[in-house]
């Protein structure tokens, strides 16, 4: 045993009897395939790579190469011209001195208060606006990202027809001509897309009293749809309240707040005002002499922001809030709601207890994936409280059409499938990619003879339109929409259009 071992490293052992090892079966049959590869892999005068002078020499003319390489990178690319200075200089642009500028982004058709910093002319990065209520000085991913967007090569660059580039007078002249033929029945074939509005001035164009477009084309309908968006909000305020409501929530005036699978901290055109206000409040109590520290509980289906922060979080089935909200009503003694599940029996008195405690300073909220009676459950919960007027009130919808997007978009379809649609311009979005399966979007969209789409991006729903218009980004063109609360706020450009394009309005 300890000659064989030895003999593993002692290169005076005759081959025939030193141990072997192979590292695969490949190099032990040794095949003719086998040892091309061995060729490819290790060619034959890789060993001089080892010798010191054509080692030595391999670096010296990379060198020389990379040295080459870093002059020509210093060279101008571009055709040299003559730079001259401003004859009048730009008022408070200073070169290396960045400019802030007010403006709002959107999400989901509601506006963010945002502060863009430019640079010579240039959008460099966003920041919240600390004097707007929709931000107080903070932004979310999304908002942050919009300067990539902004800049990202993959942008629609040109109008085109059928895959094919045009110019914006072939454009105008071919929607001429089909407007001019729907103008003699009133519009009445003409359909408008879009996602959802909030903007007072295109909604005045769409819908508005003096709008040109509804006295061109009186029969004309417009629809709306985003992917993410819900109506159960406002089905479960109108069971509640007879009417479609917003429902604003004050989380700096709120003791105790129950969440009924409500991620109001990490989603929703709130979610920004609302984290702020409810760190807040903690922040303040945590003072020395501060009032006590609000508290949080949370019934979730899923993990989420609001969940983490809570002091009390139970999970349960999204299927079982409704049952957890009635046991909550019934253990308050609210009429009509006296439906207790012995399963939340002990749970829902401690929180009964606390709420009972707080009349008056303390919010319920439900998640928009709740079905609409949850949400009416809430509502009659923080009546019986008396919340409302204190930390919960109620505004007119911000959304300029507050309907079912779901079957407004059922309807679009049916009617493109039956032929009703002679001219579908879609302003923004990607209905054929985020549309629902069972609606069949792309399919019934063959059905209409002419197909606008303005957009961003050449995707999936351009891809099967007609016409392809690139849509401007919003820091390139002036536009409004409206916040959470109602408030307007104004977008403004900080640069020209890159690619030429225009804006919904």
């Amino acid at each position: 045993m300890k000659e064989c071992h030895s003999n593993s490293t002692d290169r005076s052992v005759p081959e025939q009897i030193r141990k072997r090892h192979w590292r695969a079966l490949e190099e032990l049959a040794s095949s003719p395939q086998f040892q091309e590869m061995l060729e490819r892999e290790f060619p034959r005068h890789a060993s001089e790579w080892n010798d010191p002078f054509t080692r030595r020499k391999f670096l010296m003319l990379m060198g020389a190469s990379f040295a080459l390489a870093g002059m020509s990178g210093c060279s101008p690319q571009a055709p040299i011209g003559e730079i001259l200075p401003y004859a009048k200089q730009p008022e408070q642009m200073v070169p290396g001195r960045a400019l802030q500028f007010a403006s709002a982004a959107t999400l989901g058709g509601y506006a963010t208060g945002i502060l863009v910093k430019s640079h010579e002319g240039r959008p460099t990065k966003i920041e919240g606006n600390p004097n707007h209520p929709a931000s107080l000085g903070a932004t979310d991913a999304f908002t942050q990202a919009e300067i990539l967007g902004l800049y990202d090569p993959d942008r629609s660059q040109a109008i085109t027809y059928r895959g094919q580039p045009r110019s914006w007078s072939d454009a105008q002249i071919e929607f001429r001509k089909s407007l001019d033929a729907l103008r003699t029945e009133q519009g009445r074939g003409l359909v408008i897309l879009s996602s959802t509005i909030t903007s007072p001035t295109l909604a005045d164009q769409l819908t508005g009293q003096t709008s040109r477009f509804k006295h061109d084309f009186p029969a004309a309908r417009w629809f709306q749809f985003e992917p993410a968006h819900s109506n159960n909000g406002h089905e479960g305020a109108r069971l509640a309240l007879g009417e479609p409501l917003d429902t604003l929530y004050d989380f700096t005036s709120a003791d105790v707040i129950i969440s009924l699978d409500a991620d109001f901290l990490g989603v929703g055109p709130a979610h920004l005002r609302s984290a702020r206000d409810f760190s807040t409040k903690r922040r303040s109590a945590a003072a020395p002499g501060g009032p006590a520290m609000n508290r949080l509980y949370v019934a979730e289906s899923a993990p989420s922001v609001t969940g983490s922060a809570a002091d009390h979080r139970f999970p349960i089935r999204a299927a079982d809030v409704e049952q957890f909200a009635l046991s909550l009503a019934s253990e308050l003694q609210l009429p009509g709601l006296s439906r207790a599940n012995a399963k939340y029996e002990r749970l829902v008195a401690a929180i009964a207890k606390d709420l009972n405690a707080h009349r008056g300073a303390s919010v319920v909220i439900a998640g928009e994936t709740q079905p609409p009676i949850v949400h009416a459950i809430a509502h009659a919960l923080n009546d019986t409280l008396g919340n409302v007027g204190h930390t919960v009130r109620y505004i007119a919808p911000v959304e300029v059409n507050p309907r079912d997007q779901i079957a407004d978009l059922k309807t679009l379809t049916e009617d493109m499938s039956a032929g009703h649609v002679q001219m579908l311009i879609i302003l923004g979005g990607n209905p054929v990619y985020d549309a629902p399966a069972d609606l069949e979007f792309a399919k019934q969209l063959q059905h209409v003879p002419q197909r606008v789409h303005l957009g961003l991006y050449q995707d999936e729903t351009s891809a099967l339109c007609d016409w392809h218009l690139p849509q401007a980004h919003f820091l390139e063109a002036w536009g409004d929409a409206r916040a959470f609360d109602g408030t307007v706020s104004i977008q403004q450009p900080l640069i020209a259009p890159l690619y030429n394009g225009v804006s919904a309005i």
